[in-house]
């Protein structure tokens, strides 16, 4: 399987395309669909596409499958390609928007899950995006074709869960130096249940000279079932010198006991 881009390239791709889309004055909104079907059964789902811009704006609306890397970066990929992507059993009402200013249109997203067991055994997802498309005026040369210019486009996450998955489940495993810098440790950590899991990490160092402690403010990200997630931390600049017994922390949310790992690391 082909990826279509970086991680690092798209998760700032994407936070810009996000803050042009607030400037240019058009959104979507929400920006979450939840689906939590059991096997045979549909939902539909609406999403307001607006624009309070001074102009009249296209749209074009399409799926792709996506993954979150080991840092949290997006990966995207065709639709319909992963085996955890929904995209298949995903239908829109429209695939193209045109509004004036002013305007604002729904969209129904409707997911549709097949009756047999093997679609309900584990949670799928996808990503449907809304991107605006300007059509070049055409001209007198008949060689010339209208081309379409890419301006900004908003990501829509499509999760469906089976309500019958309940098991939640976070395993930490190591934690050691990053390759990225001095005094910037990852924390591996893995989604080892089977439904999307909210998680917040944090590391408390005690100084083994003294006892006295530190806690640096926690991380918060997401994990899908099976990710394997590097959460970054970088010490205060002013931490003191010597060695440190470490506890590193995560809460994997409600209904879950905090998962922990002690070590040891040396500030230098």
């Amino acid at each position: 399987m082909k990826r279509t881009c970086l991680p690092l390239f798209f998760s700032a791709l994407f936070i810009c395309l996000s803050f042009f889309a607030k400037a240019q004055n058009v959104g979507a909104y929400p920006t979450t669909l939840d689906f939590r079907l059991g096997g045979g059964l549909s939902e539909s789902q609406v999403i307001n596409i607006s624009n309070t811009s001074g102009k009249k704006v296209q749209f074009k609306l399409y799926l792709n499958d996506w993954v979150r890397d080991s840092m949290g970066g997006h990966i995207y990929y065709r639709a319909d390609t992963l085996s955890r992507s929904c995209a298949k059993w995903v239908a829109l009402s429209d695939n193209f928007v045109e509004l004036e200013s002013g305007q604002v249109k729904q969209v129904t997203v409707k997911l549709s899950m097949p009756a047999d067991a093997e679609a309900t055994k584990e949670m799928k997802w996808a990503m449907l995006f809304i991107e605006t498309v300007k059509e070049a005026n055409a001209t007198n040369d008949k060689t010339t074709q209208a081309s379409v210019n890419n301006l900004l486009r908003i990501g829509v996450h499509i999760y469906q869960t089976p309500p019958a998955l309940t098991n939640k489940e976070v395993k930490v495993y190591d934690l050691k130096p990053s390759p990225e810098g001095l005094n910037i440790y990852n924390l591996i950590c893995q989604n080892t249940g089977d439904v999307m899991l909210e998680c917040k990490s944090y590391l408390e160092l005690a100084a083994i000279s003294d006892g006295s402690k530190t806690k640096l403010d926690p991380i918060e990200f997401p994990m899908f079932p099976g990710q394997k997630r590097y959460v970054s931390f970088e010490l205060p600049k002013n931490m003191a010198k010597g060695k440190y017994s470490v506890l590193g922390v995560v809460d994997g949310g409600e209904d879950m006991s905090l998962e922990a790992i002690e070590s040891q690391l040396e500030v230098k």
